[in-house]
């Protein structure tokens, strides 16, 4: 395997051929409790036919004194408590670093330059050995001051220089989306997203409407939300009451959908007769609502074990890696008919 991809096997390559999560192969390869006998003997026999071996670097982070990873969700509390997101995201980190003897120290602050502040006091306190890094920003003021403090990082969502990175194809899932409407007749298509500061919200509108113009449909982009229930309702209702009102519509999350759905019932229209609703983030509230709504079927979990795991493998010296997530799968449901 090292031959065909010029790296080493790691712990997710191990994952993917044994069919366990890192955090399985975790347990199993550091001959700590919780997988089966069946399963431990799997991996090691996996482990042993790509030529798998302990990273020396990996083991210096272990060693280290904080044997933490450092988290700052740099967001409102109130855009943190509406998502199912994070919760997930946490519990994929906490999977990988639980196996590695390591903690997770959590923080939350309402900006950037409050986490800056953060993870500045916890690397001078000797806190934590390394971040992990969400919602990269416009021009990022984060990986330089990493940098300065010579502490290692994985970024979510995009790349940024420095540092280690995972990564889902944003664009093919928003051109994904606008086919599916356009194949059930939608002519003019909304996208409903997030903080307009993001690099990931601007991947994706750029994708929206480049895709809508290549089909010849009408796009629409909202304003920017919190990512909140009520900014969906607003911004759906805003939408629907204009002149030329769209018959679809793409969310950015499950709470914005909901919202929108608040909105839609308040003026009257049906789903999916009048318009189609489609999620980039599934839940159980998509599965539950009348009608069901159609999303894509992503897992947060992978996401955070996938950096811990970048983290973990590539101990004090953080490699300039990459770290390709499979492009998620639409659940088509009666929201888009």
């Amino acid at each position: 395997m090292g031959g065909e991809t010029d790296r080493p096997p790691t712990i997710r390559d191990i994952a993917r051929i044994a069919q366990v999560s890192a955090g399985a192969v975790s347990l199993a390869l550091n001959n700590k409790p919780g997988v089966s006998d069946e399963t431990r003997q799997r991996i090691a026999d996996v482990a042993a036919s790509v030529g798998w071996k302990a990273n020396v670097a990996a083991r210096a982070l272990s060693s280290s004194k904080a044997g933490a990873i450092g988290l700052v969700l740099a967001r409102p509390r109130a855009s943190v408590d509406a998502e199912r997101f994070y919760f997930q995201f946490i519990c994929g980190v906490e999977s990988v670093l639980t196996a590695h003897d390591h903690a997770l120290v959590l923080q939350m602050v309402d900006d950037v330059s409050e986490e800056l502040d953060v993870l500045q006091a916890w690397r001078g306190q000797r806190r934590v050995d390394a971040a992990i890094l969400v919602d990269p920003r416009q021009d990022d003021p984060r990986p330089e001051r990493l940098r300065q403090l010579r502490m290692p990082f994985v970024t979510v969502g995009s790349h940024l220089p420095g540092g280690g990175a995972v990564l889902i194809d944003d664009s093919a899932m928003l051109r994904a989306a606008v086919d599916h409407l356009a194949e059930r007749g939608r002519r003019r298509v909304a996208y409903v997203s997030g903080y307009g500061n993001l690099q990931h919200t601007h991947r994706r509108q750029q994708a929206f409407l480049r895709r809508g113009e290549e089909l010849g449909i009408t796009t629409c982009l909202s304003n920017p939300t919190d990512y909140s229930e009520r900014s969906g309702a607003e911004e759906t209702r805003r939408l629907l009451t204009q002149t030329e009102p769209p018959d679809g519509f793409i969310f950015d999350n499950e709470m914005l959908t909901l919202g929108g759905l608040s909105s839609v019932v308040g003026l009257g229209l049906r789903i999916p007769q009048d318009l189609s609703f489609l999620s980039l983030e599934d839940s159980p509230v998509c599965r539950v609502v009348t009608p069901q709504i159609t999303a894509f079927l992503r897992d947060p979990a992978l996401l955070g074990a996938a950096a811990a795991t970048l983290l973990i493998e590539g101990g004090e010296q953080l490699p300039d890696r990459v770290e390709q997530l499979d492009a998620p799968q639409l659940a088509v449901r009666a929201s888009t008919g």
